[in-house]
């Protein structure tokens, strides 16, 4: 499924949605391997905050789309209180879990988890709105 969010690669940091409802969601991200530029060069506790944003925006997304029935694009508000706990290594594959703790109009707050295997690696909140990038 094509997820309903404007990035593309090499800037999409959410790669499946494992499942969605309206309470949250489980989305996948394989981190890039030893030798990728990405590895090289990206901060992992700043790909893991990236990957909860765009989760919470794929599934806010998959979520209105659902109830309004046509296609909706969420768009990132805001992020507050993330914290690193750790870091992926080349070839980890990211577990982002996203729940939603509050809706209001076309926003919704969520609670972010980042995890590899059985250890969290980061947490946050993420705000997102129902639209499209440019009415920001």
């Amino acid at each position: 499924m094509h997820l309903p969010i404007p990035h593309r690669p090499p800037f999409l940091f959410v790669s499946t949605a494992a499942g969605t409802d309206d309470a949250g969601g489980l989305f996948l991200y394989d981190f890039p391997r030893a030798g990728d530029s990405w590895s090289r060069k990206l901060t992992p506790g700043l790909l893991m905050v990236e990957a909860m944003a765009q989760a919470a925006a794929a599934w806010h997304g998959i979520v209105t789309r659902k109830s309004v029935g046509e296609p909706e694009t969420g768009v990132l508000a805001s992020v507050d209180g993330v914290r690193i706990s750790g870091r992926p290594r080349p070839g980890d594959r990211l577990t982002i879990k996203i729940r939603a703790k509050k809706k209001f109009g076309p926003m919704a707050m969520l609670d972010g988890e980042v995890w590899v295997h059985h250890r969290m690696l980061a947490q946050g909140r993420v705000v997102v709105r129902r639209g499209a990038p440019e009415a920001a």
